[in-house]
């Protein structure tokens, strides 16, 4: 044997070695493919299920005016065009704007469902004991967090309970800081009057 028919037919091996990686590859994607492809009707029926969705439920039945006006420490108004529960100052700031409170409540069928929707809550919202500017409050619900943050020339006071069938969120935006024992009173009271 020559040594050009040598080098051809070490080249003929390994065309065919290469072959035959290529097409076992090919067989196993296929194989990987064609299994996603089957498992795909469980897959679009586990993405087609939505997160747990709270029940209908008006904020205004547990939180008046007189509770938000105690919350903002001024007279108030209801507010219509918002979701939850809003009310506004009854008189504007000398800056021409109207501090507010509102109330939203998202109350579940079951422990199951508000429990994942609130585990998606701390997630988004980051509550993490230690966190600048935020609080872990007890003696409410399950677990409470109340956060104060400047926002421009007003502060946001917000406070986040959980309870078994139900959590809320009361904010209340003024120009001073909001008072943290008079957010805490309100979620209080809210709580007691929730699942």
């Amino acid at each position: 044997m020559t040594v050009k028919s040598r080098q051809m037919a070490q080249r003929a091996v390994q065309v065919l070695f290469a072959a035959a990686v290529f097409a076992f590859a090919a067989t196993g994607l296929y194989n990987s493919f064609s299994l996603q492809v089957s498992a795909s009707p469980r897959v679009i029926a586990t993405l087609g299920q939505s997160d747990p969705q709270p029940v209908a439920f008006d904020a205004c039945t547990i939180f008046t005016a007189t509770d938000a006006a105690q919350v903002l420490g001024v007279p108030v108004r209801p507010v219509t065009n918002t979701g939850g529960c809003s009310y506004e100052a009854a008189k504007a700031t000398s800056g021409g704007w109207r501090p507010h409170v509102a109330l939203n409540v998202f109350k579940f069928k079951s422990a199951a469902d508000e429990t994942s929707a609130w585990g998606d809550q701390k997630i988004l919202h980051h509550f993490e004991p230690g966190r600048k500017n935020l609080t872990v409050v007890t003696g409410i619900g399950a677990e409470a967090y109340l956060q104060v943050l400047p926002d421009r020339n007003a502060f946001d006071g917000t406070i986040w309970v959980h309870k078994n069938l139900s959590h809320f969120r009361l904010i209340a935006v003024s120009e001073q800081p909001p008072s943290a024992d008079t957010l805490k009173a309100a979620a209080q009271k809210i709580a007691a009057k929730l699942p």
